[in-house]
């Protein structure tokens, strides 16, 4: 390749044949080199040692029906999503407010200062009252939980408790009425996010998103329900959703095809007689529930829960659970930030 741009060099104006005969001449002479190192065997010992390196540094992560190698897994120590993350679960919680605890619905936690103050347990603390409230009779089956909306222990057949983790799946779910902190969930390990600058936890997505397509709806449901004060809530996120309001939960409403939530009449009417703007065709984003995992092309630690920016893209980055890896997107607009492990708007990454 060399010899033949060396041969066919052309006049360039200006240029002297002297200096041409120059350029001629190293070129050749680099041309000769290769031919050299092509025929001793050295060139081909140098690329296949690059291609080796160039391999060594793109590992395919272990998948789902890999094989984990080294040591007995079961006896490896358990995630603690509340103390083996940089997320404080506390953050902006009131004193004297009572958090669920993500796995065991009998569990919760205080916080005091911004801080974890105890992880206590209904079942325990009912057994501690003389006489004991919700469960007297101890050869009885009595179970408990706790009720974060109420903020009281009671039955377990009137708590609604956190979901759980899916062994088989990529899946999430909100954590507190904030919409900032949710659990992302991967081979049942759940692990505690967090959003930021002004982002929300959007379920329909599984990832942070900006708040004018996220329905927070929560806070705006009250804990002491009324019948005759119904709370409906309209969708920021589509014309034909809507919530009611019941004993503190948000229930999901959907309109027929063709017709959009009014809230001036609290029903569901013409979408010529609703002035809403949404534009949820503009959007399609699958959620990670819904889509096939993507491998990552990295090699994950085989201990742990890990976080990593995606090797040429600013929007995605790399979940790595126990050697098994899987590649994530941002909501679209948005970049992982390594410093916070998480998406966030582009202007404040690295900040």
């Amino acid at each position: 390749m060399f010899l033949c741009v060396a041969l066919h060099l052309p006049n360039y104006p200006g240029v002297s044949s002297s200096e041409i005969a120059f350029l001629r001449f190293h070129i050749t002479g680099i041309d000769s080199a290769v031919k050299w190192l092509t025929n001793s065997g050295i060139l081909v010992v140098l690329l296949t040692i690059h291609r080796i390196e160039a391999v060594e540094d793109l590992v395919v992560a272990p998948g789902p029906d890999d094989e984990r190698e080294g040591g007995d897994l079961e006896q490896e120590a358990e995630y603690d999503i509340y103390n083996n993350t940089q997320i404080n679960v506390c953050n902006n919680v009131v004193d004297g407010v009572y958090l669920p605890y993500v796995g065991d619905c009998d569990k919760y936690i205080e916080c005091k200062n911004n801080a974890i103050l105890e992880i206590g347990s209904c079942s325990e603390l009912d057994k501690a009252s003389d006489p004991p409230q919700l469960c007297p009779n101890a050869s009885e089956t009595c179970n408990v939980g706790y009720d974060p909306v109420l903020q009281i222990c009671t039955y377990l057949d009137k708590v609604k408790c956190l979901p759980t983790c899916d062994s088989e799946r990529l899946s999430s779910f909100c954590y507190d009425n904030t919409c900032t902190k949710y659990v992302l969930c991967y081979y049942g390990k759940p692990v505690l996010r967090e959003c930021h600058d002004g982002l929300q936890y959007n379920n329909v997505t599984d990832r942070c998103d900006f708040p004018e397509y996220v329905d927070c709806v929560a806070n705006d449901c009250s804990a002491t329900f009324q019948p005759k004060d119904i709370i409906y809530l309209a969708s920021k996120a589509s014309c034909s959703k809507y919530f009611v309001c019941s004993d503190g939960h948000p229930w999901e409403q959907e309109c027929a095809p063709g017709l959009a939530y009014n809230p001036e009449c609290k029903c569901c009417d013409f979408a010529k007689n609703v002035n809403c703007t949404i534009d949820a065709a503009a959007r399609n984003i699958v959620p990670y529930s819904r889509s096939p995992l993507r491998r990552a092309d990295i090699e994950c630690p085989h201990v742990g829960i890990h976080f990593y920016p995606h090797k040429s893209r600013r929007d995605a980055y790399y979940y790595c659970v126990e050697g098994r890896g899987v590649t994530l997107d941002c909501t679209p607009g948005l970049q992982y930030d390594q410093k916070v492990e998480e998406c966030r708007k582009p202007q404040f990454v690295g900040v």
